[in-house]
């Protein structure tokens, strides 16, 4: 059976995480959420520690800009005063979208996206936003059939997602020429205006699954050194490029969930645990290259969202209880803060507290345990969360209730949204694109 999810107090998730066994850091001190800072080594101002996870909402125009639906969810996003707002994934060509109407930035259609960031920084008094910029890998469906690329062969994922043992690897020298379209698409990001760009390595999209490429031959597997070569690659070019223009920050999967040797930062003994050992040396290695900004996550939403999204019910019934989850997220963005201090770490996980999200994102906070709390499906459901979270006072008919029905309407390639909340608009989408099949 789903998990029941009956909080009413604070003193509620207390006890159930006293019958588990677990901790987290809850705190009721929410002036901290409230604090301005920088971002150190970029100029990046934070007005405030809560941030607005990247939320695809597959509602570009054909061409990859933005749409009048996008340009809605954005004013939205807007109207919740979050300290910074990370830009949705946005493709860096056209066969590396997931959606036939996902964001493609390009040279035709950048002066939209200039007039949609302009349109943010007015709106929120110039809070940064930062561009997410994606290769989707082996979830390509820029025709919404699919057009997998992928970079090895992983039993785990190519079995669910009907990928032959016999489908073409990408060439070496595909992955060479992705460093050209990484660089030209942060050109136009930063022609935009936009004021840094996410080198995306997460959730197991191209650049993700490179990480965990243990098995693959040549330059871009086996080693460590061979694995993360693109993504050093690509920052280090971008770096070059913009670097004097924008931040270069990057959404980084820490623990795939997957299992070794097929999952990137896995325990090799047991997958639900998180191997630190490899996110740390890419993490130092990454610094060192100049990323001082990074929003980390765990899982991949294709196969175990309930990792990266502790849900009550959704697709299938979660083998561990919500909370377990979430403190993986929480210690992990932990024991990643405390060993790099100079970062600016956005930590994940408070959605599924709903109301009570602002007691956890200012507990991890107010004890060093992140720098900035991020939401994801909370900004799709609760127009104007940022400043209920800072203030402690959510509404509970407001929040995100951990359906997974936005992960539904993206898994039908239609437009996203919250259909429980933001019902008027995204309620018919949804009863035609997942109950009426």
């Amino acid at each position: 059976m789903p998990f029941d999810f009956n909080y009413k107090t604070i003193d509620d998730v207390k006890a159930d995480l006293d019958s588990l066994g677990i901790t987290l850091p809850l705190s009721d001190n929410f002036a901290v959420l409230a604090k301005p800072f920088d971002v150190k080594g970029d100029k990046i101002h934070f007005k405030n520690a809560v941030a607005i996870h990247p939320m695809e909402g597959f509602d570009s125009e054909p061409d990859g800009a933005p749409s009048d639906l996008t340009t809605r969810r954005y004013r939205r996003f807007a109207e919740s005063d979050a300290g910074l707002y990370w830009f949705e994934a946005v493709a860096i060509s056209h066969e590396s979208r997931s959606n036939a109407r996902q964001l493609w930035i390009n040279r035709g259609n950048v002066d939209k996206y200039k007039h949609l960031v302009d349109e943010i920084h007015s709106l929120t008094g110039g809070a940064p936003i930062i561009c997410q910029l994606t290769h989707s890998g082996r979830f390509s469906r820029p025709e919404n059939k699919p057009a997998p690329i992928i970079s090895y062969h992983n039993p785990v994922l190519n079995k669910p997602f009907n990928i032959p043992a016999d489908h073409p690897v990408v060439t070496d020298e595909y992955l060479d020429s992705l460093v050209d379209q990484y660089v030209e698409a942060a050109r136009l990001a930063a022609e935009a205006g936009f004021d840094g760009v996410d080198i995306k390595a997460c959730h197991r999209y191209l650049m993700s699954e490179l990480l965990s490429a243990y098995t693959r031959e040549g330059r871009y597997g086996g080693s460590y050194e061979n694995r993360t070569r693109l993504y050093r690659d690509v920052i280090t070019a971008v770096k070059a490029a913009v670097g004097d223009k924008l931040a270069v920050a990057t959404r980084l999967g820490v623990h795939d969930g997957i299992g070794y040797p097929y999952g990137f930062g896995d325990d090799k003994d047991d997958l639900t645990k998180f191997d630190p050992t490899e996110a740390v040396q890419l993490i130092d290695d990454i610094h060192k290259l100049g990323v001082n900004l990074i929003n980390m996550t765990m899982g991949t939403p294709y196969y175990n969202p309930h990792v990266n999204r502790p849900y009550c019910k959704g697709g299938y019934e979660p083998p561990e209880h919500p909370l377990v989850g979430v403190k993986r997220m929480i210690d992990g963005a932990a024991l990643l803060q405390k060993r790099f201090p100079d970062i600016t770490f956005i930590g994940t996980g408070y959605t599924f507290l709903r109301h009570l999200a602002p007691y956890l994102a200012a507990g991890a906070v107010e004890s060093g345990m992140v720098s900035a709390a991020g939401f994801g499906r909370m900004a799709f459901a609760y127009e104007g969360f940022a400043k209920d979270v800072i203030s402690g006072d959510m509404k509970p008919n407001k929040c995100c209730v951990t359906c997974g029905k936005c992960t539904e309407l993206m898994r039908a390639y239609t437009t996203t949204g919250c259909p429980v909340r933001d019902s008027k608009l995204y309620a018919p989408i949804y009863k035609e694109a997942c109950m009426n099949k």
